[in-house]
């Protein structure tokens, strides 16, 4: 009845205002535009994918879900007894645009179609996955009963239950617990989701605890080159405050604390990483730099061979820089705390073990609230308060030294779920990949094409 239910009534509905959403919206339109031609590039590119190797598709809805599985890959790639197809599927067109498509962990990298009964067998069929990952949330319900069908073990990573979830609604309950129960395991992030799930889907033996992949996310970012060399000259200068994802209201209280806190410390270099990059935004930043008689540059008119020392701040108007640029700070700012739409990650700067400062507003970030427990993340209110913060940690190298520890044994304790869900995978994949058309195993292929012998009915003396 619910198969029924959704894809005679909920599907088509579903469908159909997404379409005429999306005559209004770009954003939209775009998102329906990408899945037209999806299956028929994946027949072309599924020549990609070995047919002796183990295939493990991982689905991802957007940027931030992308990010958290690349330690997992990564621990696969260190795998010394299998190889992997790695196959990533999207939904996001702004993460497909923005990712590394030239990766070479990946084997083919894809759309989803949309969650057409035919199209989503058509795109199983052709990637034939041997264990599937989704990452977060993106559960589609026939995507799942397909691979349920094949007896393809389905995992969902990284589980989490926000708080304001619809899950648990009454008119919800049952539809979740048919479709979580198809599901070959769920994987949280923490104990406290683990109890959520449980409220919904009373299956304790389906639903462990692995750990959250963000934190093994941001120590594989700061594994990875700048890419630049404008900022190396920052390497020697303790006195860096980077303002990450600043927003106006945060902005206001960072630049008037600033103009004080340059007045003691002569060489110390503010760089401001503005969510919202358009020009009206960055142009009403230098002016407002103007006016207290601040020195900045943008980082469009950087050419690299600029002194840094020589202002007071650097204003980045290019995205995908924050994350890396966290590594030349000794403090950071993590904007979002001044409004409702939350903060943004602490634990990017956490991470190269930076104290962070942040707004008042942590309902939405439970890592910001353990930091401000552990004091290693600071709430200010005003100006004041943000001078008084980052004034105390510049003066005292003990205390400095002392936060900045806690920061990042932050992260060190709370990492390690990649290697659990990537020795989930090998443990489900170890068998030997058998490639149904011959029924030779790879290797017995090898020793066929290599003149070796044939498999083990050669009778060759």
């Amino acid at each position: 009845m619910v198969k029924i239910v959704y894809n005679m009534i909920i599907i088509p509905v579903l469908y159909i205002t997404l379409n005429i959403a999306a005559v209004f919206s770009s954003k939209l339109r775009k998102s329906v535009n990408v899945r037209k031609d999806v299956l028929k590039k994946i027949e072309k590119e599924r020549t990609k994918l070995n047919p002796y190797r183990t295939t493990v598709l991982f689905h991802c809805s957007s940027m931030g879900e992308y990010k958290q599985i690349l330690p997992v890959i990564k621990k696969l790639g260190e795998c010394k007894k299998q190889e992997y197809n790695i196959v990533l599927s999207l939904y996001s067109p702004s993460a497909y645009e923005h990712i590394d498509r030239n990766n070479p962990s990946f084997s083919l990298i894809t759309y989803t179609p949309f969650d057409f009964y035919f199209e989503t067998k058509k795109f199983i069929n052709a990637i034939n996955p041997d264990i599937v990952l989704i990452s977060k949330h993106d559960v589609w319900p026939n995507f799942i009963w397909e691979l349920k069908k094949r007896e393809v073990a389905v995992y969902l990573i990284n589980g989490l239950f926000a708080d304001d979830t619809k899950m648990n609604k009454w008119y919800a309950k049952f539809f979740f617990r048919t479709l979580f129960s198809d599901l070959t395991g769920i994987l949280t992030v923490n104990e406290t989701h683990r109890q959520r799930f449980l409220d919904i889907f009373p299956y304790p033996e389906k639903i462990t605890v692995s750990g959250d992949t963000r934190y093994d996310a941001v120590i594989y970012e700061a594994g990875t080159p700048m890419g630049i060399n404008h900022f190396e000259q920052l390497k020697g200068n303790d006195r860096v405050l980077i303002a990450g994802s600043s927003w106006p209201a945060g902005e206001k209280h960072i630049l008037n604390a600033w103009k004080n806190l340059k007045q003691k410390y002569k060489t110390a270099l503010l760089i401001i990483i503005p969510h919202e990059i358009g020009a009206d935004h960055i142009y009403k930043l230098e002016s407002i730099c103007q006016e207290k008689e601040l020195s900045s540059i943008s980082f469009t008119n950087m050419t690299g061979k600029e002194k840094l020392s020589e202002f007071d701040v650097v204003i980045i108007d290019k995205i995908g820089l924050l994350t890396k640029l966290y590594r030349y700070g000794s403090i950071a700012y993590v904007g979002g705390g001044f409004s409702k739409n939350g903060l943004h990650s602490v634990l990017e700067p956490a991470v190269y073990g930076l104290p962070v400062v942040f707004g008042p507003n942590l309902d939405k970030s439970p890592e910001a609230q353990e930091m401000n427990r552990l004091s290693c993340g600071m709430i200010f209110n005003d100006d004041k308060e943000l001078y008084n913060i980052i004034d105390s940690l510049w003066s005292d190298n003990k205390l400095y030294s002392k936060v900045a520890e806690i920061s990042s044994g932050y992260i060190g304790d709370n990492s390690g779920a990649s290697d659990k869900i990537a020795g989930i995978i090998t443990a489900i994949t170890q068998k030997p990949k058998i490639n149904k058309r011959t029924s030779l195993t790879e290797q017995e292929f090898d020793k066929l094409i290599s003149g070796g012998t044939g498999g083990p009915d050669d009778k060759r003396s």
